[in-house]
Parts: C-alpha cells; sequence; structure tokens
C-alpha cells in the first residue's frame, strides 16, 4: 500500500511492555524504510529504575528493553520518552499498546492534547 503526504507521519506508541515493545520493533524498521513515515517513532515508557538507571535512558542507549523484552534490539530510529502527552501530542497516528485497565486513564491524560487530524490504532489485547 502506498499513499504520499506532504509531510512524513509521525508516529507514537502508546505502552511499553512486551506486546508494546515488540510492536515498537516492527514500526520502527518499517518508519525507517518508508519516506511516508517520519524517521523517528516516539516510544512511551513509564520510566523505571533498572540497576541505577532509567529504563527510558537504557532504550535510548542500548536500543533494548531490558525489562519487558530483553535479547531484542529495537532500531535506533524508536526513542523512548516517560511524558505521555510529550510522546503523543505531535503523532499524525497513535497506536495503542497496553493493557485494557489504563485505557481510560491514559486517554483522558491525552485529550485535548494531540492533534485533531490524529488518527489511534488499537492493539490492546482484552481477557
Amino acid at each position: 500500500m502506498s499513499f504520499k503526504t506532504k509531510t512524513p507521519l509521525k508516529v507514537a506508541i502508546i505502552g511499553s511492555g512486551n506486546w508494546g515493545s515488540a510492536i515498537a520493533k516492527i514500526v520502527g524498521v518499517n518508519a525507517a524504510k518508508y519516506e511516508e513515515f517520519d524517521y523517528t517513532v516516539k516510544f512511551w515508557v513509564l520510566d523505571e529504575t533498572i540497576d541505577g538507571r532509567k529504563l527510558t535512558e537504557i532504550i535510548n542507549t542500548q536500543h533494548e528493553n531490558v525489562k519487558y523484552l530483553p535479547g531484542h534490539k529495537l532500531s535506533v530510529n524508536v526513542v523512548a520518552v516517560p511524558d505521555l502527552v510529550e510522546t503523543a501530542k505531535d503523532a499524525d497516528i497513535l497506536i495503542f499498546v497496553l493493557p485494557h485497565q489504563f485505557i481510560r486513564r491514559t486517554v483522558d491524560t491525552l485529550a485535548g492534547k494531540i492533534k485533531p487530524s490524529a488518527f489511534a490504532i488499537s492493539l490492546i489485547k482484552v481477557g
């Protein structure tokens, strides 16, 4: 499928568990490959401390989510961001990959803070 846009579409991934990290790996590779997408893929990560380092710092330097998807490298264009609104505010495409019980709180936080033209893709598992 090919489509042309005036400016590359910005993608944000909302959720960084093992499922979100697996999706970030795939989306990062594809965003870097196709000119229709902005090279950088923002990846919302709840900042935790792992062995004295912030998880976002580990992901951004080692390109691996060592807590939730160890042993699998992420593309260098996947950038972990600890702030949800900062991750999503300029995105054209929001990919939601988080547990269903967190969706209401997450979208309430984003209400009125994203592009009106943005669209969402849900990869949320229920049950």
